[in-house]
């Protein structure tokens, strides 16, 4: 049976890129699948991919998932296996997939790695759509089938459950460290791994961000380490890629100013790294108790824990869904979310009672016994099996049919310069008589922003650095507005005033905040975004404030201040209270005329309403 998996792969800092890692090798070992193609979703398009993965999909191009879907229907691959997680694909809430497995021929199978149990509606659309064209759906604990069913995304009788997976190298470490093999895990810390290992170990592993908790655990130390001052926490794992494009290393620096605050530099180790599998089998084999105390109660899947009770790890954990299910029969402890005395407890019960953590470690392996990716495989393929046997091909895609064109950017590059874009062309010859203006430069910077995104191509990097300085030379900071127009002697041409071109300056500038895509921008952007919210404090066209709202309205909430989404708040009302006024049961919009751009104001009240809920 020749196979493809759609996902993300290696090299990306991703647990679903591991994952699907482990998935492909593991299949290829099965007897009747002959091969496993990777059709992998990249963040970064740009950056050096594994030179056997079959075709690379940007993950903001939705053109992208079409043209591997038909690619896909012209090879003869008889069943793709589908990776989903919230966050690896683009558009909303990853409506993009949906792209892929509608265009796709042949029957998928879907994994589920989260299923929420109160999704909103377009997520709950989303998922609902996307389980409607698979053949089948995988989850990974029987209370994850039922809640699928329960929210109405998917028929109880398309749902098959198979446990998360773990390499078997995992359960092999300790005996082979016993037997005299040199440790290929090198701790952090000054000391070696023959001192870590002499400590009792506490260890959490994987991308580091704020919905891990890790500071329940650190704030937890002080008691633990007062009465067994050998206890050692490794904390291992990179900043997650997202986290780290739109906040930095803030997380993690908070972590390391409460560790100072605590007094707790002997006592917890950062290592930031993304370990290998080979590391983290030693790692795990050291650890005497691994903790998860994750602040997501709807985390229905983790590769952490997997890897940790396979590993043969007592765990002290937040009871998110996942751990429920797997720490039920023993295998570990269960804490409420934030309680840091109640893991202070539950380390220092295990501490003192050697005989409850034999038995606790006694039990993760047992548990962690059947995780073993060879039988996980051998399940998986069953389920493909049954896919092709249900749906051999769902349509036929021709060799040759519509194909996306590609974005041309030869005319926009012409145009462009060092200051900014020229407003007017003769032809294709640049009008340099008709200068620049802010409303052109803003909508530059949303397109150079997105095609960085797709393209990875570093020219519109410098393009979007070379519009944001001209926005911001254009803007009054006192609170007066902005100019719009330059002439081409970089001279500008009127005072500052509040007009559309505000408006679309603070859509493109929230662009570039929301996305985070150019660290370097957010700061300076975070800044403007604040004295443009304080210029429009007045009165607004009704373009001027569709404009904001589409700006403010792609911020994530906790960007917005009170002055932002008071900003939001009346922008809405402003579209609400114009359509009102101007509308009749002959009419139906929001002025007395079309003029230009209309769409836009349709488009805003949409997205602001969503966006305040």
């Amino acid at each position: 049976m020749r196979t493809a998996i759609f996902s993300t792969f290696p090299p990306r800092a991703c647990g679903i890129g591991t994952f699907s890692f482990d998935v492909r090798t593991s299949l290829l070992d099965v007897d009747g699948i002959d091969e496993v193609r990777a059709y992998v979703v990249v963040d970064e398009p740009s950056s050096p991919q594994r030179p056997d993965i079959a075709q690379t999909i940007s993950q903001g191009s939705r053109g992208d998932y079409i043209r591997a879907a038909r690619a896909l229907g012209r090879s003869d691959v008889e069943v793709v296996l589908l990776e989903h997680e919230y966050g690896i694909f683009g558009g909303v809430d990853g409506e993009y997939v949906l792209s892929f497995a509608r265009e796709l021929a042949q029957p998928f199978v879907a994994t589920l790695h989260t299923v929420l149990s109160e999704p909103t509606p377009h997520q709950l659309q989303v998922l609902t759509a996307l389980c409607d064209e698979a053949e089948r759906v995988i989850v990974m604990t029987d209370s994850a089938a039922r809640l699928l069913v329960k929210v109405g995304a998917c028929s109880a009788d398309r749902v098959d459950v198979i446990p998360h997976g773990a390499p078997t190298q995992l359960a092999a470490a300790r005996p082979e460290l016993d037997a005299g093999r040199p440790p290929r895990y090198v701790p952090s810390g000054a000391g070696g791994f023959a001192e870590m290992e002499s400590r009792f170990l506490l260890s959490t592993f994987g991308l580091i961000s704020p919905g891990k908790g890790l500071e329940t655990m650190i704030d937890a130390l002080p008691v633990v380490v007062e009465r067994h001052p050998d206890v050692l926490y490794v904390i291992a794992g990179r900043t997650h890629p997202q986290i780290a494009r739109r906040r930095g290393e803030e997380y993690r620096l908070m972590l390391e100013r409460r560790i100072s605050d605590l007094g707790l530099e002997e006592h917890v180790e950062l290592d930031d790294r993304f370990l290998t599998v080979e590391e983290l089998a030693d790692l795990l084999a050291a650890t005497d108790v691994f903790v998860t105390p994750y602040g997501n109660r709807e985390q229905s899947s983790s590769g952490a824990l997997t890897f940790a009770l396979a590993a043969g790890c007592a765990v002290v954990s937040t009871p998110y869904w996942y751990a429920e299910d797997l720490l039920s029969s023993g295998a570990g402890m269960l804490i409420d979310f934030g309680d840091a005395q109640g893991f202070a407890d539950a380390v220092g019960s295990l501490i003192d009672d050697p005989e409850s953590l034999a038995r606790a470690r006694a039990e993760a392996a047992r548990v962690g016994s059947t995780f073993g990716w060879p039988s996980i495989a051998k399940r998986t393929a069953a389920v493909l099996r049954q896919a092709v046997a249900a749906a051999p091909r769902r349509k036929t895609i021709p060799e040759a049919g519509l194909e996306l064109t590609e974005v041309r950017t030869d005319h926009l590059l012409t145009l462009v310069d060092d200051c900014g874009v020229v407003q007017h062309a003769n032809g294709a010859i640049p009008n340099r008589s008709t200068g620049y203006c802010v409303d052109d430069v803003a909508r530059l910077a949303v397109v150079a922003l997105e095609l960085e995104r797709r393209t990875g191509d570093r020219v519109w990097s410098a393009v979007l650095y070379r519009a944001l300085a001209f926005l911001v030379d254009a803007t009054d900071e006192d609170g007066g507005g902005m100019r719009n127009f330059m002439s081409y002697e970089r001279r500008w041409l009127d005072e500052p005033h509040v007009g559309d071109h505000v408006g679309r300056a603070l859509w493109a500038l929230c662009d570039v905040l929301s996305t985070a895509w150019v660290p370097a921008l957010v700061e300076p952007a975070q800044r403007l975004v604040a004295t443009l919210v304080h210029s429009l404090s007045g009165d607004l066209s009704v373009r001027t404030a569709g404009y904001a709202t589409l700006g403010l309205a792609r911020l994530d909430p906790d960007r917005r201040d009170v002055a932002a989404r008071e900003l939001l708040e009346r922008c809405v009302d402003q579209l609400e209270a114009a359509y009102a006024s101007a509308a009749d049961e002959r009419w139906r919009w929001f002025e007395d005329s079309l003029t230009y751009d209309n769409a836009r104001l349709s488009q805003a009240l949409i997205v602001g309403g969503a966006a305040l809920g």
